[in-house]
This record gives structure tokens, C-alpha cells and sequence, in this order.
């Protein structure tokens, strides 16, 4: 009897322990060619059945061209449609989607891209010297801006833009997600994910997590996807637990703001320093 329960545990813990790996596991799909001009950033157009990819073609910090950079369109295959989807762009950073316009960071503020008209339909000027970079919308159309290498996040409400937050919980914080209403926010400065609450300010921690560049942050039915600049991605749950799902550091592949699309369990990470974008399905 005692032989008996013994295997039966053991083939419990086996049964579970492959369980947990399969509902973590990520496999490559595709991979595309090196088309690109630094991708920075992907975004999915669910109307459209589309990605686009963002082109940070040079680093600002590093001196730029102007006016020179673009968002491609491709689709789910990761052929393009459109190399130049939205042109005249100049170091665009993050990118989204809502409420049927392209949401774009670039280094003088944000380019408001209407998808039905196929046009620019506004520009945000944001006064700030440092580097703007990840961007998204909460349900009432509020822009919320990072600016990854001071403790400011903007905010653009009723077309009044505004340093909506400021102070050392969220400095240096890169990805920033609109959730409810909640913003989540990758802070790089102690690595952490944290929730801001939108009505009050008031700031709680997720997860404390290992130390790297936090660049982009997406929403799981356990908690939230976050993707470290340098080759990770993990899956951060509400109880503040974290399993990493990907690593190609050694291979020196960049994950940067990717894109996942819950509803068909696919994630894009664009690779800036490596020219390509890679999809990959979550099992």
C-alpha cells in the first residue's frame, strides 16, 4: 500500500511538473528577414489582422537623421505590406493601438495616426530634452507617456499635455501599460513592476524582479508578460511571482517592446540591434 502511494505521488509530481512547463512554453515560429531599420517596437491592429513595427533607425543619444524613420505594416506571416507605412517619422520608440488610430512616441512627442483615413491626424508636442519612449491609452483615450531616463511619465488628456507623475518609485521607468484602471509600470531604477492607481496616484509593487533594462509590458490572464531589452521575456503573475519563458542572451537577441495577442496566444518581439522581428506561440 505504502509502494502504492509512493508511485501515485511521484506520478502526480511528474504529471504536474510537465503540466507547469506546457503552460509556459514558447515556441519559435517564424523569424523574419533582416528588413527592418532597428524595430523598436510592435503593435496589433485586430480590425486589420496586422502588426506594425516601429524603426528606430538611429539612437538619439548617439546623434540622428530627422524626419527619416517609419512604422511598417506586415501581417501575421510577417510578410510586408507596407515597409513605409507611416513615413516622416523621426526615432519612434513605443507604439499602440486604440480606439482605431496608431499611438506613436517619437523624440519631439506623439504622432496620433488615424487608421481608417490613413493619415496623420495629430501631433502631441511634448517639451522634454530626455528620451520619450513607451506609450499607451487607457479606456477614457488618456495618453500616458515614459520617460525612461528621468522619473516623469507625461499624460495627454483632452489634448492638455501634462507631467502627470513624478517622483524616485517610478524613476527611469520604460514600458508602461493602461489597465482598468490602473497604469503598470516597468521601473527600472529598482526593478520593479508596479500598479499606479489612475484616480489617486497611489503606487503598490507587483514584482520585484531581477536587474536589466524593463522595456515592455503586456497583459496575461495570470498577471502581465514583461520583456527585459537584453534577451528575456517573463511572465510576472499578481502574487508577485515570475518565471522566465525566454532567454537569448547568449545568442545576443534583443526582446524590446513586443506586442501579444491573448486571444491567439502569439508574441512579437522586435530585436532592434539585430534587424528582425520573431513570433512566437504561448502554450
Amino acid at each position: 500500500m505504502k509502494r502504492m502511494k509512493r508511485i501515485i505521488y511521484l506520478t502526480t509530481i511528474f504529471l504536474l511538473m510537465n503540466y507547469l512547463k506546457a503552460d509556459a512554453q514558447l515556441t519559435k515560429v517564424w523569424e523574419s528577414d533582416t528588413v527592418f531599420r532597428g524595430p523598436e517596437s510592435v503593435a496589433y491592429d485586430a480590425v486589420r489582422n496586422c502588426l506594425y513595427v516601429g524603426n528606430l533607425n538611429t539612437n538619439p543619444r548617439n546623434g540622428m537623421t530627422y524626419n527619416e524613420d517609419f512604422v511598417s505594416k506586415t501581417d501575421l506571416d510577417g510578410k510586408i505590406i507596407e515597409l513605409e507605412f507611416v513615413k516622416n517619422l523621426t526615432g519612434p520608440t513605443g507604439i499602440c493601438v486604440a480606439q482605431n488610430r496608431l499611438y506613436i512616441v517619437e523624440r519631439f512627442g506623439v504622432v496620433v495616426f488615424n487608421l481608417s483615413e490613413n493619415r496623420v491626424e495629430t501631433r502631441y508636442r511634448i517639451n522634454e530634452p530626455r528620451f520619450l519612449n513607451d506609450i499607451s491609452v487607457d479606456d477614457m483615450g488618456n495618453i500616458y507617456v515614459s520617460v525612461s531616463d528621468s522619473d516623469v511619465i507625461y499624460r495627454i488628456s483632452g489634448r492638455k499635455v501634462e507631467q502627470w507623475l513624478t517622483g524616485k518609485e517610478i524613476d527611469k521607468t520604460n514600458g508602461v501599460l493602461a489597465d482598468g484602471d490602473k497604469l503598470i509600470v516597468g521601473v527600472n531604477s529598482d526593478s520593479t513592476l508596479k500598479a499606479v492607481n489612475i484616480a489617486d496616484k497611489k503606487i503598490t509593487t507587483i514584482a520585484q524582479l531581477p536587474k536589466g533594462i524593463i522595456d515592455g509590458i503586456k497583459k496575461h490572464k495570470k498577471g502581465y508578460l514583461v520583456s527585459y531589452f537584453e534577451g528575456s521575456l517573463y511572465l510576472v503573475e499578481n502574487t508577485g511571482k515570475y518565471t522566465e519563458l525566454l532567454n537569448t542572451r547568449n545568442e545576443k537577441i534583443n526582446c524590446a517592446d513586443f506586442e501579444y495577442i491573448e486571444e491567439k496566444g502569439l508574441v512579437i518581439i522586435p530585436a532592434l540591434r539585430n534587424n528582425k522581428v520573431f513570433m512566437y506561440i504561448l502554450e
